[in-house]
């Protein structure tokens, strides 16, 4: 039995789950949110969100965490077969995990807990470079890296489609409006587990937006 800890606000707490849900995994969710205190740090060293234990092991940080379901659970794997299209997977990924999720995450921030947000202009330019940054190398053919889904689809099923909601929103533009990966995207959503990630999300934030609503 695995126990993932962390939050369906996180990005990276969903990229687990998401990879898990389609490896067919037995797990159990246990709710926390990013912490210093001495006994979660017990479990992610740094504090962060998601960790899992696995029989005893713990490990944080959401790509080593899916390392460790590839060799656990190979035969349903989320890498590509080949050399070149496995770096391809991965290198989009990457791309999502540390430059569009973290380019997106003041409209979270802002929508959930009502954090200001920065320059809107700068804002949707860093956005627009990292959606720009996917299409020079994605081939959604038809899937991110290509016939196979990875890694890449997974990270990219924690943001993509939530954006568009989200920058209308907070920005007032659809910034996925007419976009090349509106079809990718919409593929995405058709997943049930990317519907179930979506909805345990969507059931979560609403939870914190009424609690913010009722301390004002």
């Amino acid at each position: 039995m695995i126990t993932l800890y962390g939050a369906a606000l996180s990005p990276y707490y969903n990229k687990v789950k998401l990879a898990m849900l389609e490896k067919g995994v037995n797990f159990t969710e246990v709710m926390v949110r990013p912490s210093r205190d001495p006994e979660f740090l017990a479990k992610s060293p740094l504090g962060k969100i998601p960790a899992v234990e696995i029989n005893g092991l713990f490990l944080a940080e959401s790509t080593p965490i899916l390392e460790w379901l590839e060799d656990a659970y190979p035969t349903l794997s989320l890498l590509p077969p080949t050399p070149n299209s496995r770096a391809l997977a991965r290198e989009l990924a990457s791309f999502i995990d540390l430059a569009l999720i973290p380019a997106c995450a003041p409209l979270q921030r802002h929508l959930v807990w009502g954090e200001p947000l920065p320059e809107r202009e700068a804002l949707i330019s860093e956005i627009q470079h990292c959606l720009a940054a996917l299409l020079r190398r994605g081939r959604c053919l038809p899937w991110l890296a290509g016939d196979f889904y990875s890694v890449a689809d997974v990270s990219a099923a924690t943001i993509l489609p939530l954006l568009g909601a989200q920058s209308r929103a907070a920005l007032g533009i659809d910034v996925l409006e007419n976009h090349p990966l509106a079809a990718y995207i919409a593929q995405l959503r058709q997943r049930p587990t990317v519907a179930r990630i979506l909805a345990d999300r969507e059931t979560l934030a609403e939870r914190f937006i009424a609690s913010r609503q009722r301390k004002a």
